[in-house]
C-alpha cells in the first residue's frame, strides 16, 4: 500500500452513497458470530437512520472506495462514568435511541466502531478514525468521548481475564495490546471493564453454523475472533458469549 494515497471524510449528504460499502466493511471486521447479538441486528441501522451526523467515513479519493468507517452516537449520563454498565456496546446503542425518541438531551458521544479495509491497515487508519471523534463531540457541543473498546489482540488470550489483560504493558511501558496502545497514545484513560458488553446468545445449531465448530457436550469452548470463551449448555441447546469490553474516556479537546 502506497504511502501516496489521499483520503477525505465523506459528507454528511454522501452518506446514503456509501451506506452499503460502511456496512461491508463492518461485516468484515468482525467475526460472524458478532452479528447475532440481537442489538447490533436491531439498531445497526440507526447510524445512518437517527444518527447520520455523527459518523465518520474515510473515502480513498482516488478509487471512490470506503476504506475506514467510524461510527458514533450521542447520550444522556447523569452519573460518575465509574458507573457506566456492565452491559456496555448493548446498553449504550438502545440507551441513545431510546434518548433520541424521549427527547433527551444528550451529553456524551459515544463510539462503538472502528473498521478499517484490510488492505489498509498499516497506514494509521484506525487513529485517524479515532482521532475524528473529537471534531465530531465538539461539533455537537460534547466535552468527553466514551469507547466500549474491543482490544483487538485479545482473542489469542481468550483464557485471560479483561481485567488482567488491561494490566499488561510491552517493553516500553505501554499497553500491551496494539488498539489500546493506540488509544492510550490519543489521551484515552480507561475507566473501568465492562464485562457483559455484547452478549450473543445461539443454539448449537446456529454455533455451528457461525463458527464451522462442532460443540458435542456442555463446557466452556474457545472460538475464533472471541474475547473470552462460550459457554454451551447442551441440555438447553443454547451458547452463550458474553464478551468483556474497556469503558474508555477521550476528551474531546
Amino acid at each position: 500500500m502506497s504511502h501516496t494515497h489521499q483520503f477525505r471524510f465523506a459528507a454528511i449528504e454522501e452518506l446514503p452513497v456509501y451506506r452499503e460499502a460502511a456496512l461491508q466493511l463492518a461485516k468484515d471486521s468482525w467475526p460472524e458470530f458478532m452479528w447475532h447479538d440481537r442489538i447490533a441486528q436491531a439498531y445497526w441501522h440507526e447510524f445512518f437512520d437517527r444518527f447520520a451526523k455523527h459518523q465518520s467515513l474515510m473515502i480513498d479519493v482516488e478509487t471512490n472506495q470506503v476504506v475506514a468507517v467510524g461510527h458514533s452516537f450521542p447520550f444522556h449520563w447523569g452519573a460518575p462514568l465509574s458507573e457506566l454498565p456492565d452491559e456496555g456496546w448493548d446498553w449504550v446503542i438502545q440507551k441513545a435511541v431510546d434518548d433520541d425518541q424521549k427527547g433527551v438531551k444528550p451529553n456524551l458521544l459515544a463510539a462503538v466502531f472502528v473498521g478499517v479495509r484490510a488492505e489498509y491497515k498499516k497506514i494509521g487508519l484506525s487513529r485517524s478514525i479515532l482521532l475524528s471523534f473529537q471534531p465530531t463531540a465538539r461539533a455537537h457541543g460534547f466535552k468527553q468521548i466514551v469507547i466500549p473498546v474491543r482490544p483487538n489482540e485479545k482473542p489469542k488470550y481468550p483464557l485471560i481475564s479483561m481485567d488482567d489483560y488491561l494490566t499488561w504493558k510491552n517493553e516500553a511501558g505501554a499497553p500491551f495490546d496494539a488498539w489500546l496502545r493506540i488509544q492510550a497514545r490519543a489521551g484515552a484513560t480507561f475507566i473501568k471493564v465492562c464485562q457483559r458488553s455484547k452478549v450473543v446468545s445461539g443454539s448449537r445449531a446456529e454455533w455451528e453454523a457461525w463458527t464451522g465448530m462442532k460443540f458435542p457436550q456442555s463446557g466452556q469452548y474457545i472460538i475464533p475472533g472471541a474475547l473470552a470463551p462460550m459457554r454451551m449448555d447442551a441440555d438447553k441447546d443454547e451458547g452463550i458469549y458474553a464478551e468483556p469490553n474497556v469503558w474508555t474516556l477521550h476528551e474531546s479537546g
